[in-house]
């Protein structure tokens, strides 16, 4: 053994025995944690199921988390896949690949998941203009589209033909947002999100006239890559790849340069995508170093995976090339200006981590593959004998305006998925020797990074 992977396996080892008692969670619940979250229970079951893919002594610690959260549920409604019945789902889907487990569990919950996405999409067709749980992976659609996907492909014939029908409807919903709208004489990406219903009181006043996501995690880049891996499992509706050419198309056409090469802003403003639709050019917003950096709910990193699945699909070579340069361009950047906020998924190092390895292992690119080690060592060094999850996340500031950006970040002792130290041993158990293959159908796996909209 390595020292490389020596260090990968203790860290890996050290969240898994902070979370081996439920209990531990409860004592240290993060700003999130509550059980059926996956901030809390249902994510750190996620976790443990994929590590008991190796080590199955570790089966008894996901069971127990996983209870945690199914006990906690109550009426619970789902806030798309990271919260409530969605995120108990996902974490009995991954407990079930060990040996079929939970099935009138995963039975209730497909079927209650299926509902709500149903009930969810309805209103959001029937207005011009959305807001993000119209569409987004964490609060949205294409989110819990993504549990629902997992139900058809891997579950019993009961989870199928709950999830079919509730599947098509999310795919039907997402491929006429593709469609554009006209607003104010002009027109614009049918995902527009206008100033009344922006998240936050400062987005309102940033954005008064709406704006254009482009993230992965509440932009354009999640649909289309829910669009295309339907389609690779042979799930499709009437205008489905030509949805996947429009948002593919776009987010190819709203690329930025500078002096590193190809990078995405986060958000462009109304009147932004206008100049742009145009042919034109806008100045960097306030946005752009996020947009420049690696995180994986808003920076290149995850755009990149979501044009490389769209290419690969439909063969469009060029989303191929810039997926891959926009990869290569954060390594040419300097670490400084990755904008990573601490070790976590979301914002940090462990999402910088398994985005760019999942886009290396999606393309074949040996550069990409042979950075995720050395970005993974660095990462383990990041382990805090004093947390008692062995990491902890870096948080803003959140005021009742949102979050209060100018104050600097305060550690938070966080056990879950997103934000949590299991997300970080998650990223580290991807990296270790022999694990992928061993964990996923002609060694696609893992399968724990499905909720990242990654695999």
């Amino acid at each position: 053994m390595t020292t490389a992977t020596s260090l990968l396996e203790s860290a890996v080892a050290r969240v898994a025995d902070a979370l081996a008692d439920p209990e531990t969670l409860t004592r240290h619940p993060g700003e999130r944690g509550e059980p059926v979250s996956l901030e809390g229970s249902a994510g750190a079951a996620l976790f443990l199921a994929e590590l008991a893919g190796h080590d199955p002594g570790r089966l008894p610690a996901a069971h127990a988390h996983l209870s945690v959260a199914a006990r906690a549920l109550n009426g619970t409604a789902s806030a798309g896949l990271f919260h409530g019945p969605a995120a108990v789902l996902a974490a009995a889907q991954a407990c079930a690949r060990l040996g079929g487990h939970y099935p009138r569990l995963r039975h209730q919950l497909t079927e209650h998941v299926a509902a709500e996405a149903v009930a969810r999409i309805a209103p959001a067709a029937s207005r011009a203009g959305v807001d993000w749980t119209a569409y987004d992976v964490i609060s949205g659609a294409t989110g819990t589209g993504r549990l629902l996907l997992g139900a058809v492909v891997d579950g019993d014939p009961r989870e199928r033909a709950s999830a079919e029908p509730a599947l098509r409807a999310t795919l039907t919903h997402l491929t006429a947002l593709s469609r554009p709208l006209t607003v104010d004489g002009h027109q614009v990406p049918g995902w527009w999100v206008p100033g009344s219903l922006q998240a936050t009181p400062a987005d309102q006043k940033v954005f008064p006239r709406g704006d254009f996501n482009l993230g992965l995690a509440h932009g354009i880049a999640g649909p289309l890559t829910l669009l295309a891996l339907c389609a690779e499992a042979g799930v499709t509706v009437d205008g489905q790849l030509a949805a996947v050419h429009r948002m593919g198309r776009w987010l190819a056409d709203r690329t930025d340069h500078d002096a590193y090469g190809p990078y995405w802003e986060p958000r462009l403003a109304f009147d932004d995508e206008i100049v742009r639709g145009a042919g034109g050019s806008t100045s960097p917003s306030d946005h752009a170093a996020a947009a420049s950096g690696g995180a994986w709910c808003y920076g290149a990193v995850g755009i990149a995976n979501a044009l490389a699945r769209a290419a690969r699909l439909t063969g469009e070579a060029g989303w191929h090339r810039l997926a891959l340069e926009g990869a290569r361009t954060l390594l040419r950047r300097p670490a400084t200006e990755h904008h990573l906020k601490g070790p976590t998924l979301c914002h940090g190092r462990a999402g910088f981590l398994q985005s760019l390895w999942r886009l290396g292992r999606l393309t074949g690119d040996r550069e990409l593959l042979d950075q995720a080690a050395p970005l993974a060592e660095g990462l383990a060094a990041l382990a805090d004998p004093e947390a008692p999850f062995g990491f902890r996340h870096l948080s803003p500031v959140r005021s009742d305006r949102g979050w209060d950006r100018a104050q600097p970040l305060r550690a938070v002792d966080n056990g879950g998925l997103l934000e949590g130290a299991a997300g970080v041993a998650a990223a580290l158990l991807s990296m270790l020797p022999g694990r992928p293959a061993a964990s996923g159908a002609a060694g696609d796996g893992p399968h724990w990074d499905r909720v990242l909209l990654l695999s």
